[in-house]
């Protein structure tokens, strides 16, 4: 009797001592994981990844106002060949003022290559260059940490759910990022973020699962209207490599100046 009081005494000990040191574990902080998912994202190699999209135009005059809404599909593959070279390939379709227009783009050898509903083109282009345009195209954004604000964390199936906001200099930032290789003219004093918001849903690796984002673009040459982006992301199998096939008459699109 008393060996076996001896053994569920000392159970009841180690179990105490577990919930106590269970409980006693810091909990992260909203900074602490996006900061860590920040980290594994730019660990990545490839990607692959969908996402819908809708640009509504609002022109606001003295005399008269009009909206119009541009709906976008997508669908992008990157893939990491080695550290010099990439391969992308993104299927899209526009959908404006009752016309689609459908769009296939890649990437390979330093080039970026478009066709546009048979027109076939292509671009010179470095990574650096390729990694803003599918920011630009996407609304994705590569922003380091201290530009973000308003972190709030919760729980939802598993995943953790981060929200936040980006700070006004994120934004400054974000406009430069994009306008220095688009066509934008006037360059980034021609466009103005007035707010960019997003929710990322991670898993238990700290990698995006799903990621929606709202940013509201104004005129930076005191025109009025705006621009209202929204966008929702699905990524599939995050953290694992892409395979990007190509087609075989990249040789045939042709060339044009940036």
């Amino acid at each position: 009797m008393k060996i076996r009081i001896k053994k569920v005494t000392a159970l009841l000990l180690s179990c105490m001592l577990l919930f106590s040191i269970s409980g006693c574990q810091k909990k992260r902080t909203a900074k602490e994981v996006l900061e860590s998912s920040l980290k594994q994202s730019s660990k990545l190699k490839d990607a692959d990844f969908s996402g819908e999209a809708s640009y509504k135009i609002a022109n606001s005059e003295a005399s008269s106002s009009s909206n119009v809404t541009i709906k976008m599909n997508f669908d992008t593959k990157l893939q990491t060949v080695d550290k010099d070279q990439l391969k992308m390939s993104m299927t899209s379709t526009l959908n404006m003022l009752g016309q689609t227009m459908d769009m296939n783009m890649y990437y390979s050898d330093g080039y970026y290559y478009m066709n546009t509903n048979g027109t076939k083109q292509k671009i010179k282009m470095d990574i650096a260059g390729l990694q803003k345009q599918i920011q630009s195209t996407t609304g994705q954004t590569s922003l380091p940490a201290k530009y973000y604000k308003d972190l709030k964390l919760s729980e939802k199936d598993g995943n953790t759910i981060l929200k936040y906001s980006i700070n006004n200099d994120g934004l400054n930032q974000y406009v430069k990022d994009v306008t220095s290789q688009t066509t934008v003219t006037g360059g980034s004093n021609s466009i103005k973020v007035s707010s960019l918001t997003g929710t990322k849903t991670l898993n238990d690796k700290d990698l995006p699962v799903k990621e929606s984002i709202q940013m509201v673009m104004e005129s930076g040459d005191n025109e009025t209207g705006s621009i209202t982006l929204k966008m929702n992301l699905t990524y599939h199998n995050p953290g694992k490599s892409v395979t990007v096939s190509l087609p075989e008459d990249l040789n045939t699109y042709q060339e044009i100046s940036n």
